[in-house]
């Protein structure tokens, strides 16, 4: 399964994508897991010190926030388009 990430996660993973074996049926939580195995620098940039996601960290699936749809405990479905999103700044001070 490909996992989209953006922003600052881009540097930790490598790139675009985070290539992983979580596929359909595992859950969004066990994606998580997987990719903090494989890049452990992004536990301090999506989890806080209790272990909980960020609040300012989005995930959605198919274009949609999975704390909506269900949580990291919902399963993942087939054809899932999944997107990491930190939180993003830019733009000029006026």
């Amino acid at each position: 399964m490909n996992v989209r990430v953006y922003a600052t996660l881009r540097p930790i993973v490598g790139g675009k994508e985070a290539k992983l074996a979580t596929g359909v049926g595992d859950t969004f939580r066990q994606m998580l897991d997987e990719m903090l195995v494989r890049w452990p620098a992004l536990e301090r940039e999506l989890f806080n010190a209790q272990g909980e996601l960020r609040t300012n960290i989005h995930i959605f699936l198919n274009g949609r926030d999975v704390r909506y749809l269900g949580g990291l405990e919902m399963p993942i479905p087939e054809n899932a388009d999944i997107c990491v999103f930190p939180p993003v700044g830019g733009g000029q001070a006026r």
